[in-house]
């Protein structure tokens, strides 16, 4: 009688733990995305501001996965703006494997404190999933495309602006890096290397390294440095920008 309602108890117990091992996991969603925003500001000898916002939206109803994002950064000096960029991204991509994809993308990007007006650019290439799922996943991606650049070129001020139109072919190599090294943290590493096929002067490097904790299921926040070089300046800039932030990050 003893061993029988033992035998029962067990069972019982051991019902909660069957069950959630026969439950098939659950799809990744359709949607998601994550938007963030940064704000410094300093007041004493200089009055500095610094602003960012960033946001991203995937779909993936399948095969295909679409990615829509956008970055601005602005910062102002005593009421006088100092810099600002924007950055935009469309891309298309089309899983061949669980491991290997096509994609196309575009786009967009502008920095008038590094003399870059605008710039656009299309893209279509390949990416490849070494690792997948945690705690490292690796992604390396590689491309063929065209961009047009438009470069403010310094000039006798006042006076009529002076531009320059760069339009050339473009090769690039990009790696993606993820560590999650705790149940809320996680390290990323962005990498990519673009080369202009016309003039091998005229190469371009950037990276990007965010250090991540999670407040929440849905709230986290993230510090980031990047920088980007361009080897062929626009004549009296300098080659390589940085940025330096710390973020608020909402997931959806």
């Amino acid at each position: 009688m003893k061993t029988s309602v033992v035998a029962t108890i067990l069972s019982l117990g051991l019902l909660p733990a069957m069950a959630s091992a026969d439950e098939p996991p659950k799809p990744p969603p359709i949607w998601s995305g994550k938007a963030e925003a940064s704000y410094v500001a300093t007041s004493g000898n200089s009055d500095s501001k610094t602003a960012g916002a960033a946001g991203e939206v995937l779909y993936a109803p399948g095969v295909w996965n679409f990615k829509a994002s956008f970055a601005y950064i602005r910062s102002e000096a005593d009421d006088v703006e100092t810099a600002k960029s924007v950055r935009g991204l469309l891309r298309a991509a089309r899983n061949l494997s669980p491991r290997l994809e096509i994609y196309g993308q575009g786009t967009y990007f502008e920095d008038q404190f590094a003399g870059i007006d605008h710039q656009w650019a299309a893209e279509a290439g390949a990416a490849y999933q070494f690792l997948s799922g945690d705690p490292h996943s690796l992604k390396v991606q590689t491309g063929f495309g065209y961009m047009t650049e438009k470069r403010l070129l310094p000039g006798v001020s006042p006076g009529p602006e002076i531009t320059e139109t760069r339009d050339f072919a473009t090769a690039r190599v990009g790696l993606e890096y993820k560590w999650k090294f705790s149940k809320t943290g996680e390290l990323s590493d962005e990498a990519f290397y673009l080369a202009d096929l016309s003039n091998s002067d005229d190469w371009r490097y950037g990276n990007k390294i965010s250090l991540g904790a999670g407040m929440t299921t849905v709230l986290s926040v993230k510090l980031s440095y990047a920088w980007i070089t361009l080897n062929d300046p626009v004549p009296g800039k300098k080659k390589t920008d940085t940025i330096t932030s710390a973020a608020l990050v909402a997931k959806f």
